[in-house]
């Protein structure tokens, strides 16, 4: 059976609008269901969380502790078409990423572009880095491109065998202005079916950015130690580092890797302090400001 033979959801792939899609998705399931009680609830608490200005949706860029030194020092973040020297090598793009970023339409103009993903508390894709550097709202234009998934899937089935590929992905872009909000709820609406009680805010954060599954946001604009909010990192790292500084207080010296790695570490918290840059330990929050 071709890709194109497979039924692929009418309403989620559909032509219209990100929010028309939302509504239609809330219609066809308050027609054919009746479990659902919590679910318009639901909805308004998602779209209140994702739309706080003080604590919502962000666009965030993970990178590693040897990169992030070099963008501090450097004072401008550089994508990998403009190979920037990472770990002492110099580092250019996979042939995967030319094609993707020819499938997404930014060929020639790929190297104008910042990759990231968009999040609501968290740390970010930590595939990436271990730090979460958090932009300021007033450094993303309205008009920012967002795809709806990492662009990488689109080297995979059943959407690499799909003679309309080209037509699928711009129905999967968006704008951060106009659907960042009804995209990210389209994206949770399945996981609010049937539910019996109302949505925390940690569950939205999980939800919205989940290990390597996002969606993704194609900066236009060069990203600066100004345009900076925040950086945050996962108490999985703090655990790790009282772990190996403990073994070494009770005699178990450093490892020549752990050594590097706890020197980096103090390295990027002193270099965020001498730049002003807020540097915060995060987890997942409960219910929250939804009840303000």
């Amino acid at each position: 059976m071709s890709a194109d033979a497979t039924r692929l959801d009418d309403g989620y792939f559909s032509a219209a609008s990100w929010k028309t899609r939302v509504k239609e998705w809330l219609s066809r399931e308050n027609e054919t269901a009746n479990d659902n009680p919590f679910l318009e609830g639901n909805v308004q608490i998602v779209r209140q969380i994702m739309e706080d200005s003080d604590s919502g949706l962000r666009v965030v860029v993970n990178i590693s502790a040897d990169a992030l030194l070099s963008f501090l020092r450097d004072g401008r973040y550089r994508n990998l078409y403009e190979e920037p020297v990472i770990g002492g090598t110099r580092k250019g793009p996979s042939p995967e990423r030319i094609k993707v970023d020819g499938y997404l339409g930014l060929g020639a103009n790929a190297k104008d572009y910042y990759f990231g993903a968009v999040a609501l508390g968290g740390t970010g894709v930590r595939f990436y880095g271990e730090y979460c550097m958090v932009l300021n709202p007033s450094a993303v234009e309205p008009d920012t491109q967002l795809f709806d998934r990492d662009s990488y899937d689109l080297l995979v089935a059943p959407l690499s065998d799909r003679r309309d590929l080209n037509q699928l992905i711009n129905r999967l872009k968006g704008t951060w202005k106009g659907d960042v909000v009804d995209m990210l709820t389209l994206k949770l609406l399945p996981e609010l079916r049937g539910s019996n009680r109302l949505i925390t805010t940690g569950t939205v954060s999980e939800l919205a950015l989940h290990d390597q599954e996002f969606v993704e946001v194609h900066h236009h604009k060069t990203i600066t130690p100004a345009s900076i909010e925040e950086v945050r990192q996962s108490p999985d790292e703090v655990a790790m580092e009282a772990r190996v500084l403990a073994r070494n207080n009770a005699g178990f010296a450093f490892t020549a890797v752990e050594l590097r790695w706890w020197e980096q570490r103090e390295q990027v918290v002193r270099a965020l302090e001498e730049r002003g840059i807020r540097y915060r330990i995060v987890t997942l929050h409960g219910r929250g400001y939804q009840w303000r």
